[in-house]
């Protein structure tokens, strides 16, 4: 096979596999070579430098960066051979046997080749073509039986993830991308590149990878098990890693189910001896907690329950509304100030009214005070607040909050008309006779 190379390409080839300063004037005498190509003459170099991958003639990591060297000075001109290339690549990481060094090389050429082979006169449908045709035979990949392939395969994935032109990516791929990394976390040829893969997809991809987020999560919990059994801190700690990133990347919605497990599985790792572990936990477990307080607290506020005696943040921010009605004078509010439209959960203020004993000795008002004495207090503000808007201005909203929690309902809400006759003309939820007084013009 060695008579059909190029004399000075076969000789530097082989000085890859010499001492230190060979490889290096090697290289050097390569990459000038590689320079000096013209576009016809690189599918013959590719079929030479192949050729020797096939005779093992030559160091794998550096006779590979060469591809990366190709791809840098020739750009959209090495696009043609982008099948050819990747055809190599997939040989080369078959015969690594497990070799990090050869398997980051071939991680450079593949989003090099989708960096230079784009320009920005390339028309989209190629851009989108040649984003598929590095990442099919990759994909394809992910679920081979072989750790070698697969493992390289995920990290050749992650840096084209990782890589600007990524975006050029169709929905397809993506999801293909996705669908099949979600599967071989449950083979055995699973790796730390596999998680690594997901995590840049969580990154990039995050819409996409929402719909794998339980099994994914899942999965992150197994492998997470399964390091405890087989004692591989390293593997635990990918797996933390992993789960404690997609808490923080995908929408809560598509969690929730499992944060209650996750949090159970982050409390017992704090007992792990190694440090790292534990403190890789820890941060995932405030995670999960801070996930489940926040939704938590957005649930009672839109769902509008009641504990106790106590409004929820929602009734607080409608009781907020209902003040800043009344101090527009329900006589005179405005027919956007009684769209019960954006009044939703008002008929908890009618079932639910507070108790006198809440009100506070200082603000013994009667219910008609109250509203005219708010009122005079922020006219300064100029704020008009309607139920349509439901908005008080940033400098005077915690304190109209903190006054109206002082405030109370009476017990008799037949009475009430006398403050609010336009809150309660007809049913609460199917709204009530708009006044036909225009609304106050508010000073500012």
């Amino acid at each position: 096979m060695g008579r059909n190379l190029a004399p000075v390409l076969w000789r530097e080839l082989e000085n890859l596999d010499k001492d230190a300063d060979s490889r290096k004037s090697a290289m050097k005498a390569l990459k000038s070579y590689v320079k000096d190509l013209d576009s016809k003459a690189i599918p013959i170099f590719l079929a030479q430098v192949s050729e020797t991958k096939e005779t093992g003639l030559s160091s794998g990591e550096y006779t590979v960066s060469l591809y990366e060297v190709l791809a840098r000075v020739h750009g959209p001109k090495i696009v043609p051979q982008i099948g050819n290339i990747m055809t190599t690549i997939i040989k080369i990481l078959t015969s690594s046997a497990g070799s990090f060094a050869l398997h980051q090389a071939c991680s450079k050429v593949v989003p090099a080749i989708a960096r230079y082979g784009i320009d920005p006169t390339t028309p989209q449908e190629k851009k989108r073509h040649i984003i598929h045709s590095l990442c099919k035979p990759l994909s394809d990949s992910l679920l081979d039986s072989q750790e070698n392939l697969s493992s390289g395969a995920a990290l050749c994935l992650k840096a084209l993830v990782d890589s600007d032109n990524w975006r050029f990516a169709s929905g397809e791929m993506v999801n293909e991308v996705c669908q099949r990394v979600a599967a071989a976390l449950e083979k055995p040829t699973l790796t730390n590149s596999h998680m690594g893969l997901v995590m840049a997809l969580a990154k990039h991809n995050s819409l996409v990878v929402e719909a794998y987020a339980r099994l994914l999560l899942q999965s992150g919990l197994r492998i997470l098990n399964s390091g405890v059994a087989e004692g591989v801190s390293q593997k635990r700690l990918s797996a933390i890693q992993m789960v404690n990133f997609l808490m923080k990347c995908l929408d809560p919605k598509s969690i929730l189910s499992e944060l209650k497990v996750v949090m159970e599985e982050m409390e017992k790792c704090q007992n792990d001896q190694m440090a790292y572990v534990k403190g890789a936990a820890f941060e995932a477990l405030q995670t999960a907690k801070r996930i489940a307080t926040e939704k938590s607290s957005k649930f009672e506020k839109d769902s509008g329950s009641i504990t106790g005696s106590n409004f929820s943040r929602r009734d607080s921010s409608l009781r907020r509304n209902l003040w800043g009605a009344g101090d527009q004078s329900p006589l005179t509010a405005s027919p956007e100030s009684q769209t019960v439209d954006s009044f939703v959960g008002y008929e908890y203020l009618v079932e639910s009214p507070l108790s006198h004993s809440q009100a506070s000795p200082d603000l013994d008002y009667d219910r008609r005070s109250v509203n005219r004495k708010l009122w005079r207090r922020y006219e300064n503000g100029g704020v008009d607040v309607s139920l349509k808007d439901g908005l008080l201005s940033e400098a005077t909203r915690g304190s109209l909050i903190q006054d109206s929690e002082h405030d109370c309902f009476s017990e008799n809400q037949g009475n009430y008309t006398n403050g609010f006759t336009g809150f309660f003309q007809g049913s609460p939820r199917n709204g009530f006779d708009r006044s036909n007084t225009p609304s106050p013009q508010v000073k500012s």
